[in-house]
């Protein structure tokens, strides 16, 4: 693995440039893969229930109509069209040669495309408590 780069273990945290909040990657059922003791996470788990809304969507290609309200991380009130991330396919940038059940591994500079422009990436592994 290049230098700087680590495995992407659930609880990392993520950031879309379009959305208004980081979110934490899930994962409800276990691999069997572990880093420092806490599940592995691989190029297939991009769907709903591992990849949360990131709040707000600033997005022009967002098409819903709906007006949502938020806390913003600095306290404020803000309010716009509602994140659902809509991703079509598997992470890219994996760590081919290292399968987690059987799927290549998601690492730091693993990233995601949504259908609306976002460009979804990690800032944490999830392997330290944070």
């Amino acid at each position: 693995m290049p230098e700087g780069e680590y495995y992407i273990v659930r609880g990392a945290c993520m950031n879309c440039q379009c959305g208004s909040h980081p979110r934490k990657i899930n994962l409800p059922i276990s691999h069997g893969s572990y880093v420092n003791q806490k599940p592995m996470m691989n190029q297939d788990d991009y769907t709903e229930e591992n990849v949360p809304h990131f709040g707000i969507c600033s997005s022009p290609d967002n098409p819903s109509t709906e007006t949502i309200y938020l806390i913003a991380e600095n306290g404020q009130t803000i309010s716009g069209k509602p994140c659902k991330p809509q991703l079509l396919e598997p992470w890219m940038n994996t760590k081919e040669n290292t399968k987690v059940e059987g799927k290549p591994a998601l690492i730091t500079s693993s990233y995601q495309r949504c259908l609306y422009l976002g460009y979804i990436q990690f800032s944490t592994t999830g392997q330290q408590e944070e």
